[in-house]
Formats: structure tokens, sequence, C-alpha cells
């Protein structure tokens, strides 16, 4: 997307970020750690967790890339390859569409000395990266820790046209087929994903760890302060750990059968039925490894 591309005219402008850390290199084979959870708990536990992670209202599909072409910036160039293929490696473990080495990216992973400050310069110099396809602005969740994350999202309908306002700002949709009750009239696709990360955040962490975070944050449309109500595992909860915390070292089982359940619902289903599909092939997951 063009104002993805323009960012990195922004970026030159940014202070220069410190020299990063040495971190240990990122696995590309993905490797989940699994936890057993006690019975009578774990239901309300996926519960939590799928509300945290898809927070689509209850009369629109969850929101889903077509396809992810990442890209981290602010590291070393070795270290910034070694994420992107990690989530390129993330994303295909979810059966996630990937785009083609040399693609335009549409998942920046930016690490910035000040998130504030970075949000007040692309505020001013490009205000495109804050508005969806339709022209609304998109939902910037207030977090208070190192990072700062959002979608710009396009409104498909029932055959993949693109739906935008006219000039009066009233959007239009024809249809066929099943009923509004039964199937939505659209589906919101993520065009782009911004991740932005304080170098503060990053001590202490693997390469793995920081790529997983990414991708989950990238693919998911999560509210961090709803995590807080779930006890699930998750690669999600390492930004707020501190040092010498039990965090996952990687992706969790519970994060990638968020993903590949997600990934495979029926996009025009309500969120509120692709949910309930999700809690099921979370549950269905954990219950085929503790039978293991």
């Amino acid at each position: 997307m063009k104002s993805f591309f323009l960012l990195a005219l922004v970026l030159t402008a940014a202070p220069a970020v410190a020299q990063d850390r040495p971190l240990p290199k990122a696995e590309t084979e993905i490797l989940v750690i699994g936890e057993r959870e006690k019975q009578e708990n774990q239901a309300e536990q996926i519960k939590e967790f799928v509300r945290a992670l898809s927070t689509e209202g209850w009369d629109s599909p969850m929101t889903r890339f077509e396809n992810i072409c990442p890209e981290v910036i602010g590291l070393s160039p070795a270290r910034n390859l070694e994420i992107v293929a990690r989530i390129r490696a993330v994303a295909k473990a979810a059966a996630i569409k990937v785009a083609a080495e040399g693609c335009r990216s549409n998942v920046r992973v930016v690490v910035i000395p000040d998130k504030e400050e970075m949000l007040k310069l692309l505020r001013s110099k490009h205000p495109v990266l804050f508005r969806d396809y339709d022209r609304r602005p998109v939902e910037l969740v207030k977090e208070d820790g190192p990072v700062t994350a959002w979608h710009v999202r396009q409104k498909l309908d029932r055959h993949g046209n693109t739906l935008e306002p006219s000039v009066n700002g009233v959007t239009s949709i024809s249809f066929d087929g099943a009923s509004p009750r039964v199937l939505a009239l659209y589906r919101p696709v993520a065009m782009g994903a911004m991740i932005l990360i304080e170098q503060k955040g990053l001590i202490g962490l693997t390469t793995t760890q920081i790529a997983d975070y990414a991708a989950m944050r990238a693919l998911t449309t999560i509210y961090p302060h709803r995590l807080s109500r779930s006890n699930a595992p998750t690669i999600l909860r390492v930004m707020s750990s501190k040092i010498g915390d039990d965090t996952p070292l990687s992706l969790t089982q519970w994060d990638l059968a968020f993903l590949k359940s997600a990934y495979s619902v029926p996009p025009y289903s309500y969120s509120s039925s692709q949910r309930d599909r999700i809690r099921r092939a979370i549950k269905k997951e954990l219950s085929a490894t503790a039978g293991k």
C-alpha cells in the first residue's frame, strides 16, 4: 500500500535508533509450547482469550489479511531479516498466505526510541495511515506499554468488490444469496498493520520472541488490556513481562491454534459465529495434545 511505502520517508526524519544488543537468532521452524490446563477452568480461559484477540462487534465478521508481506525497520539489517523470516514462518504454519519475496510490505514492525513522538510525526506527515479505506479513522487503542499497533482496513462485499462511500458519504451494498441475518453483506480486510515498538521493550527478549509477538499483533485485532481476564499462555504477554518473569519462549500452542482457526472460519460469518468456531477448535487442539 502506497501509504506504507511512504512511511520510509518519515523514518528517515525520525531520530536514529541506538545500536541494538546482540540477540539469539530467530528459529524458522515453528515450535509451540503446550501446557496442561485444569478442565474446569479451560473453557472460561478459552472464551476470554478469544474475546481479547478478536474485537469486532457482533454485526461484523473478523478482520483478516488476504496475504501478508512483513518488513522490519529499526534494528540491524541482519536482525531485521531474521524477524521477517520468522513472521513469514509463523504465518505459513497457520496457513495464512504470504506474498513472494520482494513484495510491497503491508505489515510494518518499526523499532523506535519513543512511540508517542513517532505517532505525532506520522499523524503530521502521513495522516492517511490513520484512516480506513472508507475514510473513517482507524481504531487506535491506547496502550500503556512500549507498543502501539493498529490496522488499516477496507470492506469487501460478497463478490469481493471494495466498498467505498459516495461523495455524500453513503455506502451502497447489493447482495444476493443468503439473507443478511445469516451471512454478513461485507467483511473487513486488513490492508496494512503497523506495530511500533520502543527500544526499551526489547531488552531481555530473543529475536524469536520479538518476531512471534509482532506476528500475533499483526494477525489479530487484540485489545491488550483484555488479556488480564484470561490466564491463557500466550506470547502476547511478553512485552508486559519483567526480566526474570516466566514468559513463553515462542509462540504458544494457544496462539497457533487461534491463528489457524481464525483464518479458516467462513469469511462472511458474523464474528459471534466465528468466535464460537475458534473456541471449539482451540479446545479440540488442547484436548488432542493432553491426550498424548
